[in-house]
């Protein structure tokens, strides 16, 4: 009888510490699986920064839309394009109106009416305005992502969009009366050695990213595979097109991945900007106490 007592609480000393831990370890996993559905949720997102959406970044929206059941259809600069990729990975119906694509478009300043004031610097989430106090701003344009929150800050208007000059990736031209009999006459005859009948088969599959089809970069164009291809297949023609679009692809990619660290850095230079004037404020209040 004394051993069962002294059992009893020993047991739920030990099933209340594996609960704890439990719960510690879920609690871990799901925040987790949270950060990882983020990522996935932002990568999908054009990294404009533009705040449309109604949430000061891309990032905080991504996680609006993971931990607190946000409309997917709140981003314009993405367009149709995400709102259906947005859908796809989150599981949800499409509800509301989907935001239409818009064109490419990039910020310019009036630089005969610039008057140097330095108001559209902080707006700009990826600091592509360059000026100073009284000297003539411009705009990176190739850093700019036509977010258009520079435009109300300018006291003069001198700030207005024009259309960007992206290239964007064209389809594969693949005749429809063209057929790979799968001969295998084209791989023997490439120069620099390339599987010729798979790559043909990777390129016309329409993978969803051309990063995928490996080895289309390395053709050089020759035309070689062209003369002994038995169906009149333009191969060399196909996979001009599909570095080009590759190239256009990775540029895309690089673009995203330096607009999503230009913003962390101007995010992290504005929060330092405000702990500084605390600090100057909280250094101040202490010089006023000790002199009074």
């Amino acid at each position: 009888m004394t051993i069962t007592m002294l059992t009893v609480p020993t047991v739920i000393v030990i099933t209340l510490a594996t609960l704890v831990v439990a719960r510690m370890l879920l609690e871990k996993r799901m925040s987790h699986t949270d950060d990882e559905l983020i990522d996935a949720v932002e990568s999908l997102l054009p990294q404009t920064q533009c705040a449309q959406c109604g949430y000061p970044g891309c990032r905080p929206y991504a996680a609006a839309i993971v931990s607190e059941n946000a409309p997917v259809n709140l981003c314009p600069p993405g367009g149709e394009s995400v709102h259906a990729q947005l859908v796809a990975l989150m599981g949800k119906q499409m509800v509301g109106d989907v935001p239409s694509t818009p064109a490419p478009a990039v910020a310019i300043i009036d630089e005969t009416r610039c008057i140097g004031c330095t108001l559209c610097l902080p707006p700009c989430p990826v600091d592509a305005i360059v000026g100073a106090q009284g000297v003539m701003h411009t705009v990176l344009e190739t850093e700019c992502t036509g977010c258009e929150l520079c435009i109300p800050a300018c006291p003069v208007d001198c700030i207005s969009l024009t259309p960007a000059p992206i290239e964007v990736a064209q389809p594969l031209d693949i005749p429809e009366n063209t057929r790979c009999i799968n001969c295998g006459a084209c791989d023997p005859v490439c120069p620099v050695y390339l599987p010729v009948q798979t790559l043909l088969h990777d390129v016309r599959t329409g993978h969803d990213s051309l990063s995928a089809v490996h080895g289309v970069e390395r053709c050089i164009e020759c035309g070689l595979c062209n003369r002994v291809c038995p169906a009149g297949i333009p191969l060399a023609q196909l996979f001009a097109s599909a570095k080009r679009n590759l190239k256009l692809e990775q540029e895309e990619t690089a673009s995203r991945d330096r607009m999503t660290e230009r913003y962390s850095a101007h995010e992290n230079r504005l929060q330092q900007r405000v702990d500084e004037a605390q600090a100057r404020r909280s250094q101040r209040l202490e010089q006023n106490r000790e002199w009074s």
